[in-house]
């Protein structure tokens, strides 16, 4: 019998009709859905081998309405990574996520207090261990990418956003399956104290 798999726990995030579901369901199902029908939270479950490793991923795809946004910031800062989907073809939607990413920024700075803590507790027994939570992987992912005619946000924007943000960035389209393999294969943690992407 193998080895199991890592498991890495992601929750997507972004303004309503940007297509997170859409990405998440293409990932999982193969599917490209085309109706908007807003989502309060789902979630899916996969297994897909990245560098050679298998990972389970255990997706949540959260609300991107204003009126949920505090069911998000309660139940899902503890994932190993978090996807920031943005409309390529809206504006709105890039400025959405500054408040996705400052709930990500706090938690990511009380795990680096945390982990600081539990070290200084353990001590000298602790040298050279990992100990306590990764930072977070955050991945900025510009969708909708074959509406080129469409497009409001430019790919060096979305680029620079990511950067201010210490992201990785991917441009994505859910109906054509662009970079929908590729976005999720880079979701992979970090150790604590290694950079991120």
């Amino acid at each position: 019998m193998g080895d199991a798999p890592n498991k890495i726990s992601i929750t997507i995030c972004g303004d309503g009709g940007c297509g997170k579901s859409s990405i998440t369901l293409r990932l999982v199902r193969s599917e490209w859905v085309h109706e908007y029908d807003p989502t309060i939270e789902d979630s899916y479950s996969v297994t897909r081998t990245i560098d050679g490793e298998q990972y389970f991923l255990s997706i949540t795809d959260t609300a991107g309405q204003e009126e949920y946004r505090g069911l998000w910031a309660t139940s899902n800062l503890k994932s190993d990574a978090f996807l920031l989907v943005y409309d390529i073809t809206s504006e709105s939607s890039l400025s959405a996520l500054d408040y996705f990413m400052d709930m990500i920024e706090m938690e990511t700075d009380q795990r680096a207090e945390d982990n600081l803590r539990l070290l200084k507790e353990l001590g000298n027994s602790a040298r050279g261990l990992e100990v306590g939570m990764a930072a977070p992987v955050r991945l900025v992912a510009g969708n909708k990418c074959d509406l080129k005619d469409n497009r409001v946000i430019s790919a060096k924007d979305g680029l620079e956003y990511a950067r201010k943000h210490n992201s990785g960035f991917m441009e994505t389209s859910a109906r054509e399956m662009v970079n929908i393999e590729e976005t999720f294969a880079r979701m992979k943690p970090t150790p604590p104290g290694a950079p991120s992407i």
